[in-house]
C-alpha cells in the first residue's frame, strides 16, 4: 500500500516536472486539461469518492468531463467506452483513454493510476474485517438503498448517450439486434460487440449498406427539422 502510494505521488511529481507550469488562464473549477498534475488530482477525486462501482464511476466522468469540462465530444466519450470493453480490463480503461485524449500516454498513465489506486488502498484496508463488515444490518441496508441510486445513474448517463451512440436507424437496428441476442440466446457479449464492429465494417465498405446510412442521415436530419 506505502509502495503503491508512493508511486503515485512520484507519478504526479512527474508530471508536475514534465508539464510545467500552464499557459494559459482556465475557468475556475475546471482542471486545465494541459496540467497532469490535474489530471491526476481530478480521477484521483473520482476513484476516492465515488460510489457504486466502476459502472457509476463511468456515469460520473461522462457527465463532467463531456458535459461541464467539454474535454470530449459525446462521441468521442462513446468510441472510447466501447474500446475500454473490447480491452481487456474494467470497465474504467475510460478513464485512461480520457487522459490520453487531452495529454497523451503520460495522461493515460497518470489518469489510470489516479482512479485505481483509492480503491486499491481502500480494499487493502478493509480486508481483514470484511466479513464483519458485510455482516452489519446497517451495512446491508446501504447496499440496497444504493443499489436503485445506481441504475438510475446509469440510466441518465445512456440516456445522455443516446444520441451519439444511436445516430441512424442503422445504429439502432443493431441495438434492438443486440438487445434481442442478449434475451433471447446464449451469446456471450464478446461476442455481440465483435459482430457489431464487422456490421460497422460492412457499413462503410459496402454501397448498399453505405447508401443506407445515407438514407438514415437524411431521415435523421428530416425528423430533427
Amino acid at each position: 500500500m506505502i509502495l503503491c502510494a508512493a508511486a503515485f505521488v512520484a507519478v504526479l511529481v512527474a508530471a508536475w516536472w514534465l508539464n510545467g507550469p500552464a499557459g494559459a488562464v482556465v475557468a475556475r473549477g475546471v482542471p486545465d486539461p494541459r496540467s497532469l498534475v490535474e489530471i491526476g488530482a481530478y480521477f484521483l477525486k473520482v476513484g476516492a469518492f465515488t460510489i457504486g462501482g466502476g459502472l457509476t464511476m463511468i456515469a460520473f466522468i461522462q457527465d463532467q468531463v463531456v458535459g461541464q469540462f467539454g474535454w470530449l465530444t459525446p462521441r468521442e466519450f462513446v468510441d472510447g467506452l466501447a474500446l475500454g470493453q473490447l480491452t481487456p480490463g474494467p470497465v474504467l480503461m475510460i478513464a485512461a483513454y480520457v487522459g490520453y485524449k487531452v495529454a497523451g500516454a503520460a495522461g493515460a498513465a497518470v489518469a489510470a493510476t489516479a482512479a485505481f489506486l483509492p480503491s486499491f488502498v481502500i480494499m487493502l484496508v478493509i480486508l481483514p474485517v470484511l466479513d464483519r463488515v458485510r455482516k452489519l444490518a446497517w451495512m446491508r441496508a446501504v447496499m440496497k438503498g444504493m443499489a436503485p441510486a445506481v441504475i438510475g445513474v446509469l440510466a441518465v448517463s445512456l440516456a445522455r448517450l443516446a444520441p451519439a451512440a444511436l445516430p441512424d436507424p442503422f445504429a439502432v437496428a443493431i441495438l434492438v439486434a443486440t438487445l434481442l441476442a442478449l434475451t433471447l440466446t446464449k451469446l456471450g457479449v464478446f461476442k455481440l460487440m465483435i459482430a457489431g464492429a464487422a456490421l460497422g465494417i460492412l457499413r462503410s465498405r459496402v454501397p448498399f449498406m453505405a447508401g443506407f446510412k445515407t438514407a438514415g442521415r437524411l431521415i435523421t436530419t428530416w425528423m430533427s427539422a
